[in-house]
């Protein structure tokens, strides 16, 4: 089902997904990778799955999680997987698969595919996969903003975007989607007192996961709907929130797509962790 996902997330990269030597594969440009309990690892890495951390996938949820309904154990597991300690001790991803869909692991390899893309009058650094859809993205919100107050006055307040950056996700060892050039953030010239960042509000408040949804710094809805449309998921949807961050998964919506198809069953939750 998550391989098939990919397949159809990715047409022009994956060449097949089947079953081979005792588990489900997925071909990318001729190299084979292994499901291996969810780390998709090339034959080399695959007897060695519990040494690497799961890609992660999960149901891309329609509105974030109300943090007034978490219970106790909820708002426990989510201070302890915010720890900088756990975080620094958590296993890093194997890379192989990353680089074979993305075209590459290296700085060096990942520069040669970044293209300048204008994006609400500012000029970002991606990925050239992402070139097209954030085009599109610009164009809409630009469309927008002639008739909606929200979106014109979004566009005048954002201070800067950021796009392709070479680095880890703060407070880990794994790379981030801005060092594939998959991400952007958008900060505002002012946030007024909101929360944008978890990890952010963390510093200040000790509570950080059960602030409320109003006192955080949001896109408009219909931006928000512009980026996933084409196949980008909002930060703000995870309990570790991160408003001012867009990703480029298109796979998460197929895999919602799938689950819809089958009744919204969903067996990933327990696959998700960020």
């Amino acid at each position: 089902m998550i391989l098939e996902a990919l397949r159809r997330a990715y047409p022009d990269r994956v060449e097949g997904v089947e079953w081979k030597d005792g588990d489900w594969t997925i071909q990318i440009r001729g190299d084979f990778f292994y499901w291996a309990h969810g780390r998709l690892l090339p034959p080399k890495a695959r007897d060695r799955w519990s040494d690497y951390r799961p890609y992660v996938f999960y149901t891309y949820p329609q509105e974030p999680n109300n943090p007034a309904t978490f219970s106790k154990e909820k708002i426990e597991a989510l201070r302890k997987q915010g720890d900088s300690e756990s975080r620094q001790r958590g296993l890093d991803h194997q890379l192989s698969f990353q680089a074979a869909l993305y075209g590459g692991s290296t700085r060096a390899v990942i520069e040669d595919h970044l293209v300048q893309v204008s994006l609400f009058g500012k000029s970002v650094s991606v990925h050239e996969r992402i070139q097209k859809p954030l085009q599109r993205i610009n164009q809409r919100i630009l469309e927008l903003s002639k008739t909606s107050t929200a979106v014109a006055e979004f566009l005048r307040g954002i201070k800067s975007i950021d796009g392709y950056n070479w680095r880890e996700i703060r407070g880990t060892q794994r790379k981030s989607f801005h060092s594939w050039g998959l991400a952007v953030d958008i900060l505002p010239k002012k946030l007024e007192g909101k929360a944008i960042y978890w990890e952010w509000e963390r510093e200040r408040n000790e509570n950080w996961m059960i602030l409320p949804l109003q006192e955080r710094w949001t896109p408009p809805a219909t931006v928000i709907e512009a980026f996933e449309a084409e196949g980008f998921i909002w930060g703000g949807k995870w309990d570790l929130y991160d408003d001012m961050h867009f990703e480029y998964r298109p796979e998460l919506f197929e895999i919602r797509k799938i689950f819809s198809a089958v009744g919204g069953i969903d067996p990933l939750r327990s696959l998700w962790s960020r």
